[in-house]
Order: structure tokens, then C-alpha cells, then sequence
């Protein structure tokens, strides 16, 4: 991504719905065209057809999309898309940050904000970073995650914006309130700051503890 990505996608419209996509940041995970195939069918053009279902149906299953490339704006009175009241990362088993919450996204080509899902690399070679593009499959990535730390209790953390900067050619600063959790569930950390491996190469991941410069990684 050479310009600032701010998070503009094609909009598909509708009479109570308008649809966002952004084929970017689209993994592929397929919960729209499996959960509301009227609305959603790849191999049709214009694959998506907004009021092809009732705008309830389309907003929940567009919540569904793990990566943030679709979204929906009610135009119908119905209730927007909000934050979940906390903000969660889960450590995808061999895969990638799935994050929602009230989220901030900063790196030097990326500016988004009043996010609430994403998926973002930390294997260190997609194409699309700070995003995943799926290239942890072509390279097995295979991460050894913490075990948890036995902090469970999901009153433990408050609500608040959680803002996420790429640094240049390095990890993944984490500055507000957040519950790291691996593929189970199972919390790995809660706090208020951490910084993220997304070299792919830290022996404490999902933490990270400077491998990036000793490899020379490069994000751009």
C-alpha cells in the first residue's frame, strides 16, 4: 500500500443498507456468502446485492467478517454498527491478530479510525501489512503461543479506545485497555500497553523482543 489507506471502500447500496467492501483487507473467511448467499455471491456481478435480504440479516452477518472488509451503514433507523465493550485480540492458532473492539489503526501508509474488527499479520511476510493477506498458509507459520495466565475473570478490563500503531520496520505498539486471548479463548494477558511481535521471529510471541532489528525486517 504505497498511499493512506483510510478505510474508503466500494460502496454497494441499497434502500435501508448500504454495504462497504474493502477487497484489501478481505481474507476470505466467506461467513457472508455462507450465512446470506442472496445478498453475497461471488460469482454473481455486482456480487453483493444490498437489498437482496432484510437489512437485520445483512448487519449481523456483516459483523460476522473478521478482517473489517465489509461493513454497513443503516439507513433505516436500525441500529449501527457499535464497539464491543472490550477490546479483544485473539491469537489465530498458526495465523494472524483477529481484533475487535474500539480500535485506532496507524502504521505509515495506514490511518483508520472508529474501527472495530481487523486482522493483522504477525508472520512477517504478508503483502498487504499491516493487514494479513493470508501468506502465514504459503509459509506454514507455525507460532508457539504462551500458555494462559489464568486471568479469566471478563470484568477484569474497562472499556476504552485501544489504539494500535505499526511502528516503522518494527512491532505492534498497543497504547489502551486489552485482552489478549488465544484461539480457545483462554486469556494470555490484560492490560493497558504491550508491544506485539509482527516479524514473525520473536521467541516470546505473541510479544516482541527485538528480533526485528537483528533480522533487518522490513514492513514495506
Amino acid at each position: 500500500m504505497t498511499a493512506v489507506y483510510t478505510g474508503k471502500d466500494r460502496r454497494y447500496t441499497g434502500e435501508a443498507v448500504d454495504i462497504t467492501y474493502d477487497v484489501k483487507r478481505c481474507i476470505h473467511a466467506e461467513h457472508c456468502i455462507n450465512h446470506l448467499p442472496a445478498v453475497f455471491d461471488k460469482d454473481r456481478r455486482p456480487w453483493i446485492l444490498a437489498d437482496a435480504a432484510a437489512a437485520d440479516h445483512v448487519a449481523a452477518v456483516a459483523e460476522l467478517c473478521p478482517s473489517g472488509a465489509l461493513h454497513y451503514e443503516r439507513k433505516d433507523g436500525g441500529q449501527q454498527e457499535t464497539a464491543p465493550a472490550q477490546n479483544v485480540i485473539r491469537l489465530r492458532h498458526n495465523g494472524p491478530l483477529e481484533i475487535r473492539g474500539d480500535l485506532m489503526i496507524e502504521d505509515t501508509t495506514v490511518i483508520l479510525q472508529d474501527e472495530t474488527r481487523a486482522m493483522l499479520c504477525r508472520c512477517g511476510v504478508s503483502q498487504n501489512k499491516p493487514f494479513c493477506d493470508n501468506q502465514h498458509r504459503e509459509i506454514h507459520f507455525e507460532p508457539v503461543d504462551p500458555a494462559p495466565s489464568g486471568s479469566q475473570e471478563p470484568g477484569a478490563l474497562g472499556p476504552g479506545r485501544l489504539q494500535i500503531v505499526a511502528r516503522h520496520n518494527g512491532p505492534l505498539e498497543l497504547d489502551g485497555p486489552v485482552r489478549i486471548v488465544n484461539e480457545a479463548g483462554e486469556t494470555i494477558f490484560v492490560g493497558q500497553a504491550a508491544i506485539l511481535c509482527r516479524c514473525g521471529g520473536s521467541s516470546r510471541k505473541p510479544f516482541c523482543d527485538g528480533t526485528h532489528e537483528r533480522i533487518a525486517f522490513t514492513a514495506e
